[in-house]
């Protein structure tokens, strides 16, 4: 992602800030940080210099930095005039730009994981998948007795899929020869950062969990999650790279380009740098960019079915929602200035060109009432529109506690000593004694 940012930062500087410059007549000093924490260090060490303008904000740094009175309000700012302009963002970017019935920032992006698949592949998975039909259901049955579900079906469209049918596809996939070999490909971020955690809490999610439910670590969404990590990885549908090599997304696109992953869960700039986008550094990842096909995420069930032969517990196609956002620091020299470059990045022609460059889903409603008429390619308008979707079926944020990071490393602890070492023969005990203890711990 460093190339991602370096990219980013230059355009952003030719393209939005040169123009502001000439426009208002002013020098717009442009700063980067390296982490996410820095941001409350460096507003607290500007209080008594007003140097610093606007803010570039991550979503987990929102209510912090608004609660420390780090950012003001925008009524604070610039009066009831944002009211009407605040009219031209989403609804869900504008959701977490409210806290506590105050609107603090202006939103920049949304970013949210949707599954990412070849549509070769798929079409051969769905027209094929039966020949491992008996094989496929003894491998169901060591886990919950039963096998598939009653009637099962696979569905052409990847939109209606929940976790049987992604398992059924990866097994079919990892057990069919490609270019002269067999191997799983299927895979998620498995580097021991913050990505994939956001995998976990987002299946967590697809099984009908709440933000309590992550904290909590012990709950039936968050076990039924990693009963069905524990199936991918232990049957050979996880591509093992994932662990083995600590994959991020960088390295599921370059497994994809080397023809060993099929599928994984990307955000919408993931899929600008997998098929290539308009930015001439993003050349693309796949022998057959138009193969790259979106959908929303699958739908969370249980392992376990009931005497009916169907999921005992129904989820829904949810993801996590993430981003970033335009705040004023209550230290800025002109919080005026800073609305209004905070407004000038995010007009209509400026976020339209930011987002077809870089992939960014765009937060304006007139961008996303008119896909077709602001990005020029089809499989462009797909991303959006699968996004805005997938948006629809469901997104949380983040559990927002400011104990959330230690609370996430717990479930990477989990993952590698569950999933991945083995030690998965009771998970509900696992989960119970080993690692709730240490949440309630951290959040008391």
């Amino acid at each position: 992602m460093k190339l991602l940012f370096t990219m980013q930062d230059k355009w952003f500087r030719e393209n939005i800030i040169k123009p502001f410059e000439k426009e208002y007549g002013v020098k717009v000093n442009v700063r980067t940080f390296e982490k996410e924490i820095d941001l409350q260090n460096i507003l607290e060490l500007d209080k008594d210099k007003n140097t610093i303008a606007l803010v570039k904000t991550p979503h987990t740094q929102l209510i912090p930095l608004a609660k420390k009175g780090l950012v003001m309000d925008l009524e604070q700012a610039v009066g009831d005039r944002y009211k009407e302009d605040i009219k031209e963002y989403t609804e869900a970017s504008m959701d977490m730009a409210t806290i506590d019935g105050k609107v603090y920032y202006i939103p920049r992006k949304l970013e949210t994981n949707t599954l990412l698949f070849l549509k070769s592949k798929v079409k051969d998975a769905v027209e094929n998948w039966q020949k491992f039909e008996a094989d496929i259901n003894n491998m169901f049955k060591k886990y919950n007795g039963i096998g598939l579900p009653k009637g099962y079906t696979l569905e052409a469209d990847p939109n209606e899929w929940d976790w049987y049918d992604l398992a059924v596809v990866g097994y079919y996939w990892a057990n069919t020869e490609y270019n002269g070999k067999k191997e799983p490909r299927i895979a998620h971020r498995g580097k021991k950062y913050g990505g994939t955690i956001v995998e976990m809490l987002t299946k967590i999610y697809q099984a009908s969990g709440t933000q309590e439910d992550a904290i909590a670590i012990n709950t039936t969404p968050v076990k039924d999650m990693f009963e069905w990590e524990v199936l991918f990885k232990e049957e050979g549908i996880y591509n093992p790279g994932m662990w083995e090599e600590g994959w991020s997304g960088g390295g599921i696109w370059n497994a994809m380009a080397a023809g060993k992953v099929y599928l994984a869960f990307m955000h919408q700039i993931d899929a600008f740098f997998i098929h290539g986008g308009s930015n001439p550094n993003m050349t693309g990842y796949l022998v057959e960019p138009d193969d790259m096909g979106v959908a929303i995420m699958p739908k969370g069930v249980s392992l376990e079915l009931n005497e009916n032969g169907e999921p005992v517990r129904q989820g829904s196609h949810a993801s996590q929602l993430a981003g970033w956002w335009w705040g004023i620091p209550t230290s800025t020299p002109d919080p005026e200035l800073s609305y209004e470059l905070a407004r000038w990045i995010t007009n209509a022609e400026n976020h339209a060109k930011e987002s077809q460059t870089f992939g960014m889903m765009p937060i304006r409603k007139d961008i996303v009432e008119n896909l077709n008429g602001t990005f020029k390619e089809d499989w462009m308008q797909e991303v959006f529109d699968v996004a805005n979707r997938q948006i629809k079926a469901g997104v949380k944020p983040l559990p927002q506690i400011t104990q959330w990071p230690e609370v996430g490393q717990l479930y990477l602890d989990a993952w590698y000593d569950i999933v991945v070492d083995g030690n998965n023969k009771d998970i509900q005990k696992v989960l119970d004694e080993k690692y709730a203890p240490k949440a309630r711990e951290i959040v008391k």
